[in-house]
């Protein structure tokens, strides 16, 4: 076997201090502490952050530092309980509360950052009680500029379920999903770059697909052809604005990952239906595989709308569905090259 000084062209220097500066895969003494460090990649992991405020089924968008939590069902023993207008910020330790949006509405899918956010879809209450029921499907589209909610032009098609979507808050593709009240699912896709228009229809009619990734670049995964969802699929297939490809496929068939994390060719999922609802998958361009990481237990399947980020090494969770409720937030941290001990003396 190659020793280091054959593979790297010199011995392991001791040093008082560690370097300021290492190159990766360096590794040294430092004689001050008594311990052989390297700079070498950590590992990934999935960490527990602040609470919500209020417990319900909230969407996800912005990052693991600026967070943005709005609408959702609210549960017991928070009130008033159904559909909600209530938006939350993150700062990476705790969520406060902000100005409310103007409809209320749950299994909504929103996306962008805390500042530049658009949230589409849902169900929204007929009801006179605010958030109340009956709840019908809604093509309501705001827009949120880290102030105050703002309704955009209405979606051509209403979508629910948590509408699978991906891109920012001017680019965006909605696709497929459901458009009705008996939860059949669609193959339609819509786009929005400033006004909305009609795209390719995605290869499946499904519902609780999963998309990471740009308007003209992304990423979809997984979903089920019929209403519950036991009809699921392992298929994936990427978007080039205009056309849908067929790529790598998932390790077993699944629903309800949570995405929009990092690009079409460096991405996470996770949380899916059973056997991946504690399972953090990669996808590299072609191939997905697992990372060791795995999210905490006890929660649902994590879903489209409940995970957010801007790349494969940064994913905030939070919110869930009724069974159980969670308003526990989960951080990803991806493993990075970093200084670390290899022996202690």
């Amino acid at each position: 076997m190659a020793t280091y000084e054959e593979i790297h062209g010199r011995r392991v220097n001791v040093v008082s201090s560690n370097p300021s500066n290492p190159q990766e895969g360096e590794v040294w003494y430092n004689s001050t502490l008594g311990q052989l460090k390297g700079y070498v990649l950590g590992t990934a992991a999935w960490t527990t952050g602040g609470a919500l405020n209020t417990k319900r089924s909230a969407t996800i968008a912005g990052t693991v530092s600026a967070g943005l939590a709005s609408f959702g069902y609210v549960y017991p023993p928070s009130s008033p309980e159904g559909s909600s207008i209530l938006t939350e910020e993150y700062n990476g330790t705790a969520w406060t509360n902000v100005n409310n949006a103007n409809t209320p509405r749950y299994q909504t899918n929103s996306l962008g950052t805390q500042t530049a956010a658009v949230a589409f879809g849902g169900l929204v209450g007929a009801g006179s009680t605010p958030g109340g029921g009956p709840y019908s499907v809604t093509t309501a589209f705001e827009s949120y500029n880290g102030t105050t909610w703002t309704n955009l032009t209405s979606a051509p098609t209403a979508k629910v379920g948590d509408p699978p979507m991906t891109g920012a808050q001017t680019a965006l593709v909605q696709v497929a999903g459901v458009s009705d009240n008996s939860g059949t699912p669609s193959n339609q896709v819509q786009e929005y770059n400033g006004s909305w228009s009609a795209g390719e229809n995605y290869p499946a009619s499904a519902q609780a697909v999963s998309a990471a990734g740009t308007l003209t670049a992304a990423i979809f995964c997984g979903g089920a052809t019929n209403a519950p969802g036991s009809s699921k699929l392992d298929t994936a297939f990427e978007y080039d604005g205009t056309d849908f490809a067929s790529t790598g496929s998932l390790p077993v068939a699944a629903t309800s990952l949570g995405g929009r994390t990092g690009t079409q060719t460096a991405s996470i999922f996770a949380g899916g239906s059973s056997p991946l609802n504690n399972t953090t998958l990669e996808y590299n361009g072609s191939v997905f595989s697992v990372n060791p990481a795995t999210p905490v237990s006890g929660r649902p399947a994590i879903g489209q709308g409940k995970m957010s980020g801007t790349s494969n090494t940064a994913a905030l969770v939070c919110g869930a569905g009724s069974t159980p409720t969670l308003t526990t937030t989960e951080e990803f941290a991806g493993a990075v090259v970093e200084v670390k001990t290899l022996t202690t003396g």
